[in-house]
């Protein structure tokens, strides 16, 4: 019964250590699926850059061209209303001020609104600009600690990460499969010591049983 004990415990030993290595490859694969989602929007920001940018300064200027003629259309219709004279062709006169007032206002707002747009775009590159630094850094410094892969900079931050992550799935699933071995040795173990077949019993319950079996 000690030999079987001692047994059980190295494979209880076995299965922790296991266990371990198993949660920090989990840990590592949150790090890189993480650097990849960041890595892919930096680059999704950085592709779009050129045309988002063509199409913002595009509409700014058909929206400047707009309020133009509206500020315009509104110059026209006061100056008729100083014209005016006959009590019906004054309020006509003042409805039109009204109107091309509102219509120039719209206007303006919607070239402030383009602007913000553009000034918005702006700073997400500036942003994006800023980050590709630090996302190359953690880049680095995740493939040291996952090791056996092609360095960062030679595929870029996002292709990395994504081949990490499988290889770190690869790692997981071979670690499973180990514990899995472990586990089926003590649950042998302990059909052998208690004369009764166990199923998917874990390790440390194995050999709780064959300590008060002593």
């Amino acid at each position: 019964m000690t030999d079987l004990l001692a047994y059980a415990r190295e494979l209880e030993a076995e299965d922790a250590a296991l266990a371990a290595a198993a949660a920090e490859v989990d840990a590592l694969r949150a790090e890189a699926t993480a650097l990849r989602a960041r890595a892919e929007h930096a680059a999704d920001v950085l592709a779009r850059l050129p045309a988002a940018r063509a199409a913002a300064a595009e509409a700014i200027a058909e929206a400047e061209a707009e309020l133009e003629r509206r500020l315009a259309d509104l110059r026209e219709a006061e100056a008729q209303l100083e014209r005016a004279s006959k009590e019906e062709a004054v309020l006509a006169a003042r409805r039109a001020v009204v109107r091309t007032r509102d219509l120039a206002g719209g206007a303006e707002r919607k070239l402030e609104r383009l602007r913000g747009e553009a000034a918005a775009l702006e700073e997400e590159a500036l942003a994006v600009d800023a980050e590709l630094p630090a996302l190359d850094r953690i880049a680095a410094d995740l493939a040291a600690k996952v090791g056996r892969l092609p360095e960062p900079g030679t595929i870029g931050a996002a292709a990395w990460a994504a081949r990490a992550e499988a290889a770190l799935f690869v790692t997981r699933s071979g670690l499973e499969a180990q514990r899995e071995r472990v586990i089926r040795q003590a649950n042998e173990l302990g059909a052998s010591a208690f004369g009764e077949p166990l199923v998917s019993a874990s390790v440390s319950l194995v050999r709780e049983r064959l300590e008060r079996l002593r």
